[in-house]
């Protein structure tokens, strides 16, 4: 049950995603109709905006909703876990349809790749330096930024984000960033091989909430029942292995549930702060409501709609190079 709910959510939230990329495409060729969920993509202007906001009391108008949604995945860890990496971001569910692929193509005559234990403490401990040293680099690098120059540096850093994203995806696509385009392909390559290839070592996202993780309200517990079958370490798509620690909330862990459902002795259990059981069934819906909670009471609060206009976002695109229609005759009628 929970395995079904768990891809009915993913699902949801991934047809969302792309819908908001699609309608952003037609933004680009129309100007209108721009998604604010679209700045998912944009993690690190959510950031800077957060700090800004702290730092200054400035709230992002032209991206709020990046910074809202950072905010949302932040407060779902500390009281979900790291649910949102497990049941609603779009790139990971797009590495669980590799895993899923990979199990009805070539799953029924390659095993998984097995790493032996030294060489996989060694990766591990390798990639992991990758994956958490670019976070902490980022974090370490936009909290040491004075406040009063960060709105200046936002004008040029963080306003124009969606529409970099866009023309890098673009050039990427006509050929200009090949060398990008093979990483891209490695790590889809990876992934297909090894589930959550990229969660597991190289998202410095998922490093950055998993610090949160640490201390979610809500934590995954092994009991004495577990006979060491290891079933919860087959299932697990980061690689962990469960039965050999008693308190599981780690750096790792998406929250999958996968270890809980697949426990034949039902030895791992949720938890409040370690105490008070709960049902697993009630844990997505408890994630689910707390995000988009989040997003709805900022949209009540007026942060989270761009409130730039489409002057300014014609001039963006063509500084970068991207001119449609559209935005010249936005600029004629500006300039008249």
């Amino acid at each position: 049950m929970i395995k079904r709910l768990r891809i009915v959510i993913q699902v949801v939230f991934f047809i969302i995603t792309t819908i908001a990329i699609l309608k952003y495409v037609h933004f680009v060729n129309t100007g209108r109709g721009r998604p604010d969920i679209i700045e998912i993509f944009c993690p690190i202007g959510g950031f800077y905006s957060l700090v800004m906001w702290f730092k200054t009391g400035f709230i992002d108008h032209i991206h709020p909703a990046a910074m809202v949604l950072l905010l949302a995945g932040i407060i779902t860890t500390v009281f979900c876990m790291k649910g949102f990496c497990g049941w609603i971001c779009p790139v990971g569910t797009l590495l669980d349809l590799l895993g899923f692929l990979r199990e009805k193509t070539i799953g029924c005559y390659v095993a998984k790749i097995k790493i032996p234990i030294k060489l996989k403490f060694i990766t591990d401990n390798f990639l992991g330096l990758i994956k958490f040293g670019t976070a902490g680099a980022l974090v370490y690098l936009i909290l040491r930024l004075p406040g009063q120059i960060m709105p200046m540096m936002y004008q040029n850093a963080v306003l124009p984000e969606d529409v970099s994203l866009y023309k890098f995806w673009v050039d990427t696509f006509h050929g200009q960033h090949n060398l990008t385009l093979v990483l891209i392909i490695g790590i889809l390559l990876f992934s297909f091989l090894i589930p959550r290839f990229w969660c597991r070592y190289l998202c410095p996202l998922g490093a950055f909430y998993g610090v949160f993780n640490l201390f979610s309200f809500l934590r995954l517990k092994k009991g004495d029942a577990c006979v060491n079958c290891g079933l919860c370490e087959k299932r697990c798509p980061m690689g962990l292995s469960p039965f050999t620690s008693r308190l599981l909330n780690n750096t790792k862990c998406i929250g999958c549930l996968k270890c809980v459902e697949g426990c034949p002795k039902n030895a791992i259990t949720l938890s409040i702060l370690g105490f008070y059981r709960l049902k697993p069934l009630i844990y997505p819906l408890i994630l689910v409501v707390f995000y988009l909670g989040i997003i709805g009471f900022a949209a009540e609060k007026k942060v989270w709609h761009s409130h730039l206009d489409s002057q300014m976002y014609a001039r963006i695109f063509i500084q970068h190079g991207i001119i449609k229609p559209w935005m010249m005759k936005v600029l004629k009628g500006q300039i008249r």
